[in-house]
């Protein structure tokens, strides 16, 4: 299973790694502590002891170090540490003459797994080129754009980016009038707003006569829009142009992600 799988996991997520390599966990334990091996497949340079509560310090070519810890240390099976919040955890499962390595890693910010698992997914196919001997794969901006639309495709942001949900952005409780939903306003030069919606649990609108345009669309979960008397049922990729003088009520599901666009009066914020 080359390609990573997202799970939910109480509070968080979890995306997990699988890969079969044809070498002993005493080999691949090397690629993942030495600082030599790991310079073939490993996005930034470790300095640190290589033991249970060491300090560690990751280095790219420009910008401050990355900090981070070792939490476990027990070759050749798990080594687990953290990196600037992000806690990643490498097991070794010997199997024939091989091994099965598992790569899990809890992200900090869930807008960002699905660029961290196309990351990650190409540091591993470099990890196994340097264990078998062949030189690392150079970067191919194409195929990172491609595997990164896959990514974001299956996994979805599940949760809108830190910069735009600062409290200068939030909407008043009392302006948007919907319970259970987080909502963020940004104002157009013409009068127009989009808000972001996030709902933290499952809720419905009260129906309403629409005096404005409005559009519509579903990043995660399902938003069913009853619109004149009719139910319509949008998924995740869905969008829908609800026009002046329509009378619409909706229902969505917690963790439903939705940008509406609409001209009309226009929400308070909370900081306002």
């Amino acid at each position: 299973m080359k390609n990573g799988t997202l799970t939910q996991k109480d509070d968080h997520v979890e995306l997990r790694f699988e890969r079969r390599l044809a070498h002993p966990p005493e080999k691949v334990w090397r690629a993942l502590t030495d600082s030599k091996e790991l310079i073939h497949w490993f996005p930034a340079r470790v300095e640190g002891a290589r033991e249970a509560g060491a300090e560690l310090r990751f280095f790219f070519e420009e910008g401050e170090p990355g900090t981070g810890r070792i939490s476990v240390f027990d070759p050749p099976r798990v080594l687990e540490y953290t990196w600037e919040g992000d806690l990643l955890r490498w097991e070794l499962r010997p199997e024939g003459t091989g091994c099965l390595l598992i790569f899990t890693t809890i992200p900090k910010e869930r807008a960002n797994v699905a660029r961290d698992a196309t990351g990650w997914h190409f540091c591993l196919d470099n990890l196994e080129a340097a264990v078998d001997g062949n030189p690392a794969a150079g970067f191919d901006k194409e195929r990172f754009s491609a595997l990164n639309a896959e990514y974001g495709a299956r996994f979805g942001l599940g949760s809108f980016p830190a910069f735009m949900t600062g409290t200068a952005n939030r909407v008043a409780a009392g302006s948007l009038r919907i319970p259970g939903v987080d909502a963020y306003a940004f104002s157009g030069a013409d009068g127009a707003q989009i808000t972001l919606c996030h709902a933290q649990s499952d809720g419905e609108t009260e129906e309403q006569w629409r005096d404005f345009d409005e559009y519509l669309a579903v990043l995660d979960g399902r938003y069913v829009l009853r619109i004149n008397g009719m139910d319509i049922e949008l998924g995740p990729g869905r969008e829908f142009v609800i026009p002046r003088g329509a009378r619409i009520a909706g229902r969505f599901t917690a963790g439903t992600r939705t940008i509406h666009a609409r001209g009309g009066p226009s929400l308070e914020r909370a900081g306002s």
